[in-house]
């Protein structure tokens, strides 16, 4: 019987029902309702991390799910061997349960006579068990399911001592053969019935019964057992990778889609808000986008809502605005980088726009040609500005040449003047005499009222600034010049408000500058028309108090274009009698207060002066400042 030997290593699988494995799936420290959300923090945090990032750690969570799957695995497998081998102990209990029974049906001299080992045999041909051996307490059998083994020694009584049979069943996996599970307890069916203990001459009559069973199909079951779980945690790992690998897709798609958003928005911006006009096109020509400044510069319409960008009718109506766009487009394609030329805009409506064209051409990240922009900005105010640089560097020449001459002309004029006086007095009453002295003295003071307006142009006087009511600077203006509009016949008529029309003014310099243009006015006027003087709030956008608008129309026959543009100008006049310095000196006041000054006009409809003054109180000047 070496295959029932007891070895020191077979100590190691002596199992006790009393200490089964105990354990939780979810209770260890991998477990995944304790780590699923410390990695979703972490898979949102870096959702804009680089992709190489985000793989490694998905790596690395693969890896935690497969130790934990492995520990959890490990638990279960191991409670399910400790079940079997409950389940092995329990099928033991009943077969000994059954000798037990059986052999208290029989006497004493059944036992003795060998029934007792007939019982063995016939109850080890249940399925599943290898041999039954009832022994006494030194090793020897005394009964065996094998009939030719009574007699033999099972185990020697060391061994039978280390064992320690007890009522409770005891069991281990053979040495010699780990298919074989063999259990062990007290055979005591007298005892169970309440019969006292015997001894025989040999000592006691101390039985234990073995119960061997074949348990080769155990391993089997628990290796695929085992195998199931890993398949499972292993479907279950990779739809949890999977689910995290979307969840991280989907937060850098939503990020890439967020910053895309953010990226149309600032160049919406961008373009609706560029103080120049911009246009693109694309490579066939036709209008792909356009600000509302390139669209006013144009003359184009705003789109309407649900017109698409590229419509063909866009691009047709970029055509004959003074551009060649195809020609600017071949030139780009020539290679050159930037194209920045000055032209001007052809409208439908107003004069020809000034505009600076910057031109370059629009590429994809592949480096092809998607589109061309073209940038267009307003040069009329940089040009107006440059025509009154111009025309203040020839007024400051002309006031240094205006100065010296109306010095040396004024000292010979003064005695021009003294002898014509001197000669119009003795030639009294020579009628002829009279009148040549009198022509002479009237164009004397004409030249001297020429040289006086020279110098003031020339030389203006610093203002005296000070409250005045421009209402009542303006009825001055109505009184002094009502003569003159009587004596044509024109009906000359003020619009002025009620008190509050206070600015802070040179009241006698303004006073002469309207009258300037009231006097032009009426002399522009035929008999019975009609010259208005109006004083308004001037409601200009920008920030501050607002100015004061005075206004001069008349019905006259108002100016062509050419004319207008030159009314500013020294010298400049269509009057006869006229010295063409009146208008100039209008708007060097007007441009000393701080204002402007302006004249819309056509032809046959007469002309309104308009000047805008900015408001606001006077400042004090500082104790002891200059004048």
């Amino acid at each position: 019987m070496a295959s029932k030997k007891v070895t020191e290593a077979g100590k190691a699988d002596t199992f006790d029902p009393g200490v089964i494995p105990r354990g939780n799936l979810g209770d260890g420290p991998g477990a995944a309702p304790t780590g699923e959300a410390p990695q979703a923090r972490r898979a949102d945090q870096t959702a804009d991390a680089p992709l190489w990032r985000q793989c490694l750690l998905l790596a690395v969570a693969a890896l935690i799910g497969l130790a934990v799957a492995g520990i959890a695995i490990s638990r279960a497998v191991e409670r399910e061997r400790a079940q079997m081998l409950a389940a092995i102990h329990g099928r033991a209990d009943s077969l000994v349960w059954a000798l037990e029974g059986g052999a208290r049906l029989l006497d004493r001299a059944g036992l003795a006579t060998g029934t007792l080992g007939r019982l063995v045999a016939e109850v080890a041909r249940q399925p599943g068990v290898a041999w039954i051996a009832i022994t006494d307490s030194t090793g020897r059998i005394l009964a065996d399911s094998n009939p030719e083994l009574a007699g033999a020694t099972l185990y020697t009584p060391e061994e039978m001592r280390r064992l320690a049979p007890g009522r409770v069943t005891r069991g281990r996996f053979s040495p010699d053969d780990p298919n074989i599970y063999e259990t062990w307890r007290l055979f005591a069916p007298a005892r169970l019935r309440g019969m006292a203990r015997r001894h025989d001459g040999a000592g006691s009559d101390v039985r234990c019964v073995f119960v061997a069973l074949d348990v080769a199909g155990m391993r089997d079951a628990l290796k695929e057992y085992a195998l199931q779980l890993w398949i499972v945690a292993g479907l279950v790992l990779v739809a949890g990778l999977a689910v995290a690998g979307l969840g991280l897709l989907f937060r850098r798609y939503r990020s890439s889609r967020r910053l895309l958003a953010d990226a149309e928005a600032l160049a919406a911006q961008v373009v609706r808000n560029y103080p120049a006009g911009l246009v693109v096109l694309d490579t066939t020509g036709r209008l792909r986008l356009s600000n509302a400044r390139a669209r006013a510069m144009l003359g184009l319409d705003a789109p309407a809502p649900g017109d698409a960008p590229e419509s063909p009718a866009g691009a047709a109506a970029l055509a004959g605005r003074g551009l060649d766009w195809p020609a600017l487009m071949a030139e780009l394609e020539q290679g050159t980088g930037l194209v920045e030329r000055e032209l001007e805009l052809w409208r439908p409506q107003g004069a020809p726009l000034p505009v600076q064209l910057t031109a370059a051409r629009l590429l994809d990240s592949g480096g092809a040609v998607t589109g061309y922009l073209f940038a267009l900005r307003d040069m009329g105010e940089i040009r107006s500005l440059q025509r009154q640089l111009r025309q203040h560097e020839r007024l400051s020449a002309l006031g240094n040449l205006a100065a010296g001459l109306a010095h040396e002309i004024r000292n010979p004029l003064s005695s021009i003047r003294g002898y014509a006086t001197y000669l119009t007095e003795r030639l009294k009453d020579d009628p002829l005499g009279h009148a040549t002295g009198q022509i002479l003295m009237e164009e004397t003071g004409r030249l001297d009222r020429v040289l006086t307006d020279l110098l003031s142009l020339a030389r203006p006087r610093d203002l005296a600034p000070a409250p005045a009511d421009l209402a009542a600077v303006l009825e001055r203006v109505v009184t002094v010049a009502a003569p003159d509009a009587a004596e044509k016949s024109v009906r000359l008529t003020a619009s002025l408000p009620k008190g509050g029309a206070e600015a802070c003014v040179d009241a006698d310099r303004l006073m002469q500058a309207v009258l300037n243009l009231v006097i032009n006015a009426i002399q522009a006027t035929p008999a019975g028309g009609e010259v208005e003087v109006a004083l308004e709030r001037d409601e200009a956008e920008g920030e501050g108090t607002p100015g004061w608008r005075i206004r001069v129309r008349d019905t006259g026959s108002g100016m062509s274009a050419a004319t207008a543009a030159q009314i500013f100008t020294p010298y400049f006049t269509t009057k006869a009698n006229g010295t063409g310095l009146g208008l100039a000196i209008a708007r060097q006041v007007v441009e000393q207060h701080g204002g402007a000054i302006s004249a819309s006009t056509l032809p046959g409809r007469g002309t309104t002066m308009t000047i805008r003054l900015p408001g606001g109180a006077c400042l004090e000047k500082p104790a002891g400042g200059a004048a």
